[in-house]
């Protein structure tokens, strides 16, 4: 019965035991003893950026930190664990076998027949040994528990940590300068930078003062910062803190709701100075622009992009010209009746300056208005006798041109000729977006066999074109290559063919023919030629040379006066004539 409970409680004994226990395990070789104060071996100050620009703040701002190298004791860190045990099942079943075997031998007759007295003792030993080993060789089981009861123990060694902390208070003595680039080249600096509550700023609202060239959004600028032996560089786009504005370089550009060239989406009239914040670019050579809080259409060579900050209060100026309709300007009314009404009379205007792929010139179809008022009213001609023909890369033209009528030297022939051409030698010109520039031109073998179709008994054309060169040549470079002669030769090839002819031209090449407008004076709406050209017949200046010596006197003076560049007209011809007979 003993025997069966022994059994019992050894089999519990086997499955139930186990144990717990704690020790120190080491977790950090090298623990920062944070009891005893650093020793400083090192400070230094730097300068680091701490808000970069915006476009409504164009500031950049740096902050003084102070860098302090310290040294810091390192110790070996333990940590107590708690850790749960059991038996090594295999160890305990031998050896609680060889127990069970030595007290049988020493206290039984089950395996030894008979057991000296001087024997049982060591059995009975060796039984508990075994025992109380089997018990005591136990394996850890689960994972150790970390109570965070952490102790420091011998000193392993020391660490050096740079430790960086905002310098606001102290007061610091820092020789700073800023060299700004732009890609590799410097375009301004700055010197001695006064430090305020441990700060400094750079304003780069003053970059839009030296950029130069085209400029886009990606383009960026780099600020180099120079203070005791260091240095610090940044690189910034554009487009961070400045916004693209549309400088008007044109003396009026008009603002349209769609991006095309079409009398019926214009909104308003601006001068020249005005500054518009552009939106988008459009690659068919429009700009889109915020005006007035809406978005509208610029044509791109009306303007140059610009690049401003707005947070620097001033506000882009906007030269808006009141809307004045076609009879208010003065050389619009009131004209003289110069003569009776002539049948035969003709006048013509023939333009490309509504082609397609053509810049736009202001007031253009304003000019030609005039001109026809003046036709009919001065003149006296009737709707029918006066044909507005606008010239293009089709055919149409030319059956409109063919379709006036003869006059068989029983009245003179007004031909007005605008929009833009090219110059070639010998004394040839090209009407641009109708024609390829190769042989002698459609002016000299189409246009004028036409006016001697017509057969006028005199002929006064007015030519007001925009001229571009051949061979790739400039306007400065063209007004020194004798190309003045080509205006000469042209107009020769026409007296050969109507001896009874005047031609003038606006302006000499290389110059421009400029409207009458310019910031902070009046705007009169038309090209100064075509102004001073009406103020003439309104002064009942009617013959050739009244005429040309009116446009000699105000024309290049007004150019020089508005837009500070010469126009010099050019007549060729019979000045003895009169546009009244």
């Amino acid at each position: 019965m003993h025997f069966r409970q022994l059994t019992i409680l050894l089999i519990f004994l086997f499955f139930s035991i186990s144990c717990t226990s704690s020790r120190w395990v080491v977790v950090d070789q090298n623990a920062t003893d944070e009891r005893i104060d650093p020793v400083i071996l090192e400070e230094r100050n730097i300068i680091q950026i701490t808000e970069e620009p915006t476009v409504e703040n164009p500031l950049v701002i740096y902050g003084i930190f102070t860098v302090a190298e310290q040294q810091f004791v390192q110790r070996i860190q333990v940590e107590r664990t708690i850790q749960q045990y059991r038996p090594r099942w295999g160890y305990l079943a031998l050896g609680l076998a060889g127990a069970t075997f030595a007290v049988l031998a020493a206290n039984t007759s089950t395996v030894l027949p008979s057991v000296s007295s001087g024997a049982r003792l060591p059995l009975n030993v060796t039984a508990a040994s075994l025992a109380l080993l089997s018990f005591s060789n136990l394996q850890p089981t689960g994972t150790p528990i970390f109570t965070g009861e952490t102790e420091l123990m011998r000193r392993s060694g020391t660490e050096i940590v740079s430790d960086t902390l905002r310098n606001r208070f102290k007061d610091v003595e820092l020789d700073v300068q800023a060299e700004i680039f732009l890609g590799d080249s410097l375009i301004f600096s700055l010197d001695e930078i006064g430090l305020s509550g441990g700060a400094l700023s750079v304003n780069l609202a003053q970059v839009a003062d030296f950029i130069q060239g085209d400029i886009r959004d990606n383009t960026s600028v780099s600020v180099t910062l120079h203070y005791n032996d260091d240095s610090l560089n940044h690189t910034f786009n554009i487009a961070d803190f400045l916004s693209p504005y549309v400088l008007i370089t044109s003396p009026v550009a008009v603002l349209r709701n769609a991006p095309v060239q079409n009398d019926l989406n214009v909104i308003t009239e601006i001068g020249e100075g005005s500054s518009l914040q552009l939106i988008n670019r459009d690659p068919q050579g429009w700009y889109r622009v915020r005006f007035g809080g809406s978005e509208v259409f610029l044509n791109a060579n009306a303007g140059e992009v610009e690049w401003l900050a707005e947070g620097t209060g001033d506000t882009p100026d906007v030269f808006e010209f009141r809307d004045v309709p076609f009879g208010e300007i003065d050389v619009e009314n009131s004209v003289p009746i110069l003569k009776p009404r002539n049948s035969s009379d003709r006048a013509i205007i023939l333009t490309n300056g509504f082609a397609e792929q053509s810049e736009v010139r202001p007031y253009l179809d304003r000019d030609h208005e005039l001109f026809i008022f003046y036709m009919r009213h001065a003149l006296q001609m009737a709707e029918s006798q006066i044909h507005h023909i606008r010239v293009d890369s089709t055919i149409d033209w030319k059956a409109e041109l063919e379709n006036v009528s003869e006059i068989n030297g029983e009245g003179s022939l007004f031909v007005y000729l605008s929009g833009f051409g090219t110059l070639a030698q010998p004394g040839t010109i090209y009407l641009n977006f109708a024609e390829e520039k190769e042989g002698d031109g459609l002016l000299a073998e189409f246009v004028f066999p036409e006016f001697e179709r017509i057969n006028p008994a005199a002929l006064f054309l007015m030519a007001d074109l925009q001229f571009g060169f051949g061979n790739g040549e400039t306007a400065s470079s063209a007004s020194r290559s004798g190309y003045n002669s080509v205006l000469q030769e042209f107009s020769g090839r026409l007296q050969r063919i109507i001896p009874n002819s005047f031609i003038l031209f606006s302006h000499r090449p290389g110059q421009r023919s400029s409207v009458y407008a310019a910031a902070g004076f009046e705007n009169q709406r038309h090209h100064i030629f075509n102004y001073y050209w009406a103020e003439a017949i309104k002064r009942r200046n009617t013959r050739v040379h009244e005429l040309v010596r009116h446009l000699e006197n105000n024309v290049d003076f007004t150019s020089r006066r508005l837009h500070d560049r010469p126009q010099e007209i050019q007549a060729f011809g019979n000045f003895s004539l009169n546009i009244t007979q």
